[in-house]
């Protein structure tokens, strides 16, 4: 398909993505059924599941069309082409149904489907000039100017139209015209093809009932005057023999002006029992009698069609992108494709192409992911559809794309849940949340930054919370971000224990709508949030006893925080409440900080670097100890040590993370 081609009106685009995605599930429960059962698809429930699709494509169609002429359609040049491909387009589409997607007999459809596109001003013409001619008192004289619109009304099968204008020119002319009469009796007892076509449910009914209204006109025909009017209306119903047709003398030889008008009128009236993959044979007859018409690209196209040449067809429909849009031609082969029109594999020199199908569905989806976001986001349930592996690729992209253009919170969260719906959440959900993570700490939002980055990890196999820890570090590295991310993780309330992890203020920022949050396996997180819990609760005024342990446990337990933290902790908020009575740690917390500084002090690396004089720290960490022994001694037993200590003083929820 070409790459010219724009797209059409938004709301074509939406409904036949509609139409589109809705048979695409009832085609996949289908197969679903019978994958599950093991016994073969019901043909009718299939085939109807179709056809109700094809005429849903061909319901937008026309919907779009006829909103075009309720507008400028017939001054803006633009609406005006828009308006003219829809119309080729539709034709196209219910000639192709009828041919290639119904079972109906194609006779009565065929003639109807000529009236609809080609004839429905003319039709009205007709109409108008013999409603006319049928009130004056000569209307039923053989120069009667009724006679050959009468004709053409029924060649174009309005069976109604035509004994109602004969029995208004009986009324007005001579009441003794006993042939007219006999006419109008003829066809108050007949049907138009269409009629018959629709109340019959087997093709055997209705060719049977065809071949007793042309025994009826016959009779009455070889009964006729010579001269009399009405026989060539008569010759309509009456048919004729082959040899007839290969003279050149059936009713739409004589009558048919051009050779669609002619294919038409020969199917319906001539040979109306032809298979529709007969259909071809009939369209090289009428083409070796009329071979001074001069043919186009469209006249073409409906060659394919009427042979059922589907090859042919795609590449003419592929070569003419300016009548026959991308958006047509994609939804015209999933129709046949389901229709057992399109090859499922194609090979070339024993190495497999992309089928038709799948490469109609990428070139749509390519147009469609120039435009809007919205209109990205249906290329994505096109492209699902599809089953090669170029398709998957090109699924991938435009997942990864549609993620992208989030500019909300609203919208990344729906383009997540899509790749959890794709199953490409393990593949691009942790490179898509640590962007958006990226993107809001630039923006200076931590609560977002947070929840995305953590996010991230819910979809790596397996989780792990090295990029959040690495994100923290490098928030730590500045003062104001770690003030801020500080403040973003300080609980509304003190009420809630510091043994409680994750709080409700780690969850309300992780998970906005309520949700307990997926837990990112990070020592840094957790470090983080107690820390912040802790300063809360100094800021607050309550006693050190209430927090320092906790603060102790987060520097020894394992969770460890980055450096400039950890200095910063043991500095800032642990010295200055060493020297308090009654004292803030006990003897075990004591000790285990006692523990920590030394192994700062002892560390190769440096990893810490403390600026305060190690005799001022020694110093108050033996005071506080000191005091805390006096208070209560130690145990002696090592498991009556643990006994009664609160969690912090022991064994952390995130030990032995130390990332």
């Amino acid at each position: 398909s070409g790459g010219g081609a724009s797209l059409p009106s938004g709301a074509l685009v939406t409904r036949l993505h509609n139409k589109f995605c809705k048979f695409q599930v009832q085609a996949k429960q289908i197969h679903d059924r019978v994958e599950a059962t093991q016994m073969p698809v019901d043909s009718g429930l299939a085939e109807d599941v179709l056809q109700h699709y094809s005429c849903g494509v061909a319901e937008a169609l026309r919907m779009a069309r006829d909103e075009l002429r309720k507008g400028k359609w017939d001054i803006d040049s633009s609406i005006r082409a828009e308006h003219d491909t829809l119309c080729v387009c539709l034709a196209l589409w219910e000639l192709v149904h009828e041919l290639a997607v119904s079972s109906a007999p194609s006779a009565a459809r065929l003639v109807h489907w000529y009236n609809r596109h080609y004839l429905e001003e003319e039709i009205a013409e007709w109409w108008q000039t013999a409603s006319h001619l049928a009130e004056g008192r000569d209307a039923l004289e053989p120069d009667s100017g009724l006679w050959e619109p009468l004709v053409r009304l029924a060649l174009a099968d309005c069976h109604s139209e035509v004994l109602t204008l004969l029995r208004r020119a009986s009324a007005s002319g001579f009441a003794g015209n006993s042939q007219v009469t006999r006419v109008c009796e003829f066809l108050r007892k007949i049907r138009s093809l269409l009629q018959m076509e629709q109340a019959h449910t087997s093709k055997v009914d209705f060719h049977r009932d065809v071949a007793e209204v042309q025994s009826m006109a016959k009779r009455l025909l070889a009964d006729s005057p010579a001269e009399h009017p009405t026989r060539q209306l008569l010759e309509v119903y009456a048919g004729c023999p082959q040899r007839a047709f290969e003279a050149n003398e059936d009713i739409a030889a004589k009558l048919g002006r051009t050779w669609v008008e002619d294919m038409a009128y020969a199917h319906a009236w001539v040979f109306p029992e032809l298979r529709k993959t007969e259909l071809g044979d009939l369209l090289r007859a009428v083409a070796q009698r009329r071979t001074s018409e001069t043919i186009d690209d469209l006249d073409r196209v409906l060659f394919a069609v009427f042979t059922l040449d589907i090859p042919s067809l795609l590449r003419l429909l592929d070569s003419m992108p300016d009548r026959f849009p991308p958006f047509f031609v994609t939804h015209l082969v999933d129709v046949l494709y389901f229709a057992g029109r399109v090859p499922l594999v194609v090979e070339s020199q024993g190495k497999a192409l992309v089928p038709p199908r799948d490469w109609h569905l990428m070139e749509y989806a390519k147009e469609l992911g120039v435009g809007s976001r919205a209109h990205k986001r249906l290329a994505i349930d096109y492209l699902r559809s599809g089953g090669c592996d170029e398709v998957a690729k090109q699924l991938e992209e435009a997942a990864d794309e549609y993620c992208v253009t989030a500019a909300s919170e609203a919208e990344m969260d729906e383009a997540v849940a899509l790749l959890v719906d794709l199953d490409l959440a393990a593949d691009l959900g942790p490179k898509q949340c640590r962007r958006r993570a990226s993107a809001l700490r630039a923006s200076g939002d931590l609560p977002g930054c947070l929840r995305w980055a953590c996010q991230a990890e819910q979809y790596s196999l397996p989780a792990r919370g090295y990029h959040v820890s690495e994100m923290l570090d490098s928030i730590a590295e500045s003062v104001q971000e770690l003030d801020d991310l500080l403040s973003v993780l300080t609980p509304h309330s003190s009420d809630e224990p510091l043994t409680r992890y994750p709080p409700e203020s780690l969850v309300a920022v992780l998970s906005p709508s309520g949700a307990l949050p997926v837990l990112v396996p990070s020592g840094r997180l957790y470090f983080f949030v107690q820390y912040a819990r802790c300063r809360a609760l100094k800021l607050e005024g309550r006693p050190a006893s209430e927090w320092a342990p906790c603060l102790v446990g987060l520097l020894t337990s394992g969770s460890a925080g980055p450096a400039a933290l950890a200095r910063r902790v043991v500095e800032d908020e642990l010295l200055p409440v060493l020297a308090e009575e009654p004292p803030a740690l006990s003897t075990e917390d004591a000790l285990l900080l006692m523990r920590y500084v030394q192994g700062l002090q002892s560390d190769p690396f440096a990893r810490v670097r403390l600026t305060v004089p190690p005799e001022k720290l020694h110093q108050a960490m033996g005071l506080c100890l000191s005091r805390s022994v006096l208070r209560k001694p130690m145990a002696a037993d090592p498991a009556a040590r643990g006994a009664g200590l609160p969690s912090w003083a022991g064994l952390a929820p995130m030990t032995g993370l130390m990332a």
